[in-house]
């Protein structure tokens, strides 16, 4: 019998192609695999190695080594056919909270872009060694795991199948002696596990661990085993773990053989090891539940989400997604990220869903026993069972259209409406929206600091030349000259009487007779001035004080001496001024980010400080001191203004909703504000200006379009969704997705979902 529909069972099955991406320190490896209805095997392998290392090389350098690795990898495709949906195996330093860091991720997504890769998820390689250990020995692995490469080695320790902590270190010594200084700097608990699991080496390192002497510090209950994991084994772990997550199975030849395990020990170990360990104990067991049937969530792979488009935390679910979109409006120049908003397509689970489908068919068919009979001859009969198959195809195709769920992207191309108005942050009045007032709080910080700089003084320094001086006096009377009466050069050098000192009056005698001794008077002095010029010669005449020459004079007999001068660099009161204006500027960021932390999470601090006062000063040195440059310690108080940011959203709405067109929302998640012109009022409130942009979208109600949509043809719905206005793409996903059937919406509801993507 010639039933219609087997022709339909005898087409040829297409392949898919899959990339496996292991990204490590010092290489890259690609690896395809191909499925052909559920079975995984690999057809083609190629690695090359980094010029440095993948933390350090330049993307340029990265997309070279990618693109050679997967171009050689590729070659055992058939022509025309190249692999784009691509599976990472990452570092465990490259995730975090079970997700790639951002600076990694920009990595991936721009090689991604550059190369026409299309990222479905990621493992973590060292998650993946462990669960494919986990699936052939049938328990979850504890041990130190080490990742050797050409210059540093990489120790993970595993306890129960889970990854507790990584540390890394260039390779010193030898590679058993850096996997020992590395487990002396974790955070051991009381027991380690005597196991090392060796992987990537080129040779048998078995050999040279068994023969290394372990640190007595390390909590070894006895002499660790090495495990020596075959090569390839990371790029078979990462394979496994996607193709499991995927529902695929792997074909035997290419799950990697049980890996040896090396329990050797020499005698000089044991002796070493006598103080760890006893002769009978053995490693502890540890209890936990049975993991041999293995789920893919067990691999750490991410579900449903383009690696590229991954956010730094990714939510499931419509109450997810929501939480997702409210975040919060950044303080003064802020922005609400755009809501992006992320596909999720269901493909990893399809398989799931058509063997639910399946097993319902079959308890189906137990009990139900049609039989048609047909005479062929007297006497005789020939029973036939109805094809089970027809009825099975009656049951998924049911199943699909009740089970059957829509994804419709809309991406609108926003409109752009912006306001500027003047606020007033104020700490006496309460927020007013009609007002534009917004209540501020005092807030206060002080804090310590000390600030140097150069001294930029000048100021001339030495001796004062000294010498003895004759006074004579032509005067009829007695003359005294207090200390410090001043006789002059005749070059205008000026010099002091160290001393006071009486000169006699003149008695009769002619006018070319000299004085007799009784007459004159022999003093010293001291220059008034600094340097060299007051070593004056002998026989240098004075004036003293303010008498004439004739009547009172002075000579010096004797060459004065002495006197020096130099310039020096000293402290000046314009560099303790500078001092005192640098001090409180250099402490305003350590003085905002401890106000910040004050104020709280849902308060905002005004950038401009009301006042900032310096006290409780201290120089390290005085004004005209020498010193070639100047400390100031001292302790400035802070003042600011900190207001409650819900009050900025408030004013912000009201501002914009007031010119808001008609069948149209602002995108309250994507609001830009951004004070500017900040100016101190009076000591009590602060003016500004507030700068508005926020995006304009369409009204899109999606329990009405749900409603009008559901059970349409795609061509029907994207007709219908392009006639509202700003409409710029739609994408519309079904899960499960089979090719065979017609293109339409769910027919029910609840079963189709609409997400809003905002253009650029």
């Amino acid at each position: 019998m010639n039933l219609p529909f087997i022709k339909n069972f005898n087409k040829k099955v297409i392949p898919l192609h899959f990339l496996v991406l292991i990204l490590r320190d010092e290489k890259a490896q690609a690896v395809i695999f191909e499925e052909i209805e559920g079975k995984v095997k690999i057809i083609g392998q190629k690695e090359e190695h980094f010029p440095t290392t993948i933390d350090e090389i330049s993307s340029e350098e990265l997309l070279e080594v990618l693109d050679k690795a997967i171009s050689s990898a590729e070659s055992s495709l058939p022509e025309n056919i190249q692999t784009q949906k691509t599976i990472f195996g990452v570092k465990e330093s490259w995730t975090e909270n079970d997700q790639i860091k951002k600076e990694h991720l920009a990595k991936l997504k721009k090689a991604s872009e550059e190369l026409g890769l299309t990222p479905i998820g990621f493992l973590v390689i060292s998650q993946a060694i462990s669960h494919l250990l986990q699936k052939e020995e049938g328990a979850p692995i504890s041990a130190i795991l080490a990742e050797v490469n050409k210059k540093s080695v990489t120790v993970t320790l595993l306890r129960a199948g889970k990854s507790i902590e990584t540390k890394s270190s260039e390779i010193h010594e030898s590679i058993p002696f850096t996997v020992d200084t590395l487990l002396k700097h974790f955070n051991i608990p009381e027991i380690l596990p005597s196991r090392i699991i060796i992987f990537n080496g080129k040779e048998d390192l078995s050999q040279e661990f068994i023969t290394h002497t372990w640190s007595k510090s390390l909590p070894f209950l006895h002499l660790p085993q090495i495990t020596n994991l075959p090569w390839g084994f990371d790029a078979q772990a990462v394979l496994f773990g996607a193709a499991t997550q995927m529902g695929f199975e792997v074909l035997e030849k290419d799950i990697p053989k049980r890996p040896v395990i090396h329990e050797e020990s020499t005698e000089n170990q044991m002796s070493d090891s006598a103080g760890q360990e006893e002769a009978s104990l053995q490693n502890p067991v540890v209890e936990t539940e049975n993991f041999k049937n293995i789920g893919a969530e067990d691999f750490g792979f991410t579900k449903d989400i383009d690696v590229v488009k991954m956010p730094a935390q990714v939510k499931t679910g419509e109450a997810n997604l929501e939480e997702e979109s409210q975040k919060p409006v950044d303080e003064i120049e802020e922005e609400i990220p755009q809501f992006e908003t992320v596909e999720t397509y269901p493909t990893a689970k399809s398989p799931n869903i058509i063997n639910n489908i399946l097993t319902f068919g079959k308890s189906i068919f137990k009990k139900i026993n049609i039989k048609i009979v047909f005479s062929k001859r007297p006497g005789g009969k020939i029973t036939f069972v109805v094809p089970v198959i027809l009825i099975l195809i009656i049951v998924l195709l049911s199943s699909y259209f009740l089970f059957m769920k829509a994804i419709i992207t809309i991406t609108v191309d926003p409109k752009i409406i912006q306001e500027e108005k003047s606020i007033l942050f104020s700490t006496l009045s309460e927020t007013d929206s009609d007002k534009n007032i917004i209540k501020g709080e005092f807030v206060t910080v002080s804090e310590e600091g000390s600030v140097s700089g150069p001294a930029t003084g000048k100021k001339d320094v030495g001796t004062n030349a000294k010498g003895t001086v004759t006074i004579f006096n032509t005067l009829p009377q007695s003359k005294t000259f207090p200390e410090g009466t001043v006789i002059t050069s005749a070059n205008g050098l000026k010099f002091t009487l160290d001393s006071s000192v009486s000169v006699k009056a003149v008695a009769s005698r002619s006018a070319d007779e000299p004085p007799p001794p009784s007459q004159t008077v022999t003093a010293n002095v001291t220059a008034a001035q600094l340097g060299k010029e007051s070593n004056l010669p002998s026989g240098t005449r004075f004036t003293v004080s303010n008498f004439d020459i004739s009547d009172i004079a002075a000579k010096n007999d004797n060459p004065f001496s002495g006197g020096t001068k130099k310039e020096v660099t000293v402290i000046s009161k314009t560099d303790e001024g500078k001092l005192e204006e640098e001090l409180p500027k250099q402490l305003e960021d350590k003085a905002r980010e401890a106000l910040i932390q004050q104020i709280g999470k849902d308060k905002v601090l005004l950038p401009t400080f009301v006042s900032m006062n310096l006290s409780q000063k201290t120089f390290d040195a005085k004004v005209g001191d020498e010193a070639n440059q100047v400390t100031l310690k001292g302790t400035v108080e802070y003042q600011g203004i900190s207001y409650d940011k819900n009050d900025l959203i408030e004013i912000s709405k009201s501002l914009l909703e007031k010119d808001v067109p008609a069948n149209h929302q602002v995108d309250y998640n994507n609001i830009k504000t951004t004070v500017l012109n900040i100016k101190n009022k009076n000591d009590e409130e602060v003016q500004a200006n507030l700068s508005i942009k926020a995006l304009l979208l369409p009204e899109i109600s999606e329990k009405n379009l749900t409603k009008d949509l559901k059970g349409k043809s795609f061509k029907s719905t994207e007709d219908t969704l392009y006639k509202l206005p700003q409409i710029s793409d739609i994408d519309i996903r079904l899960s499960p997705n089979l090719p065979f059937l017609p293109k339409n919406l769910p027919i029910i509801e609840k079963n189709i979902k609409i997400l809003i993507k905002i253009d650029g």
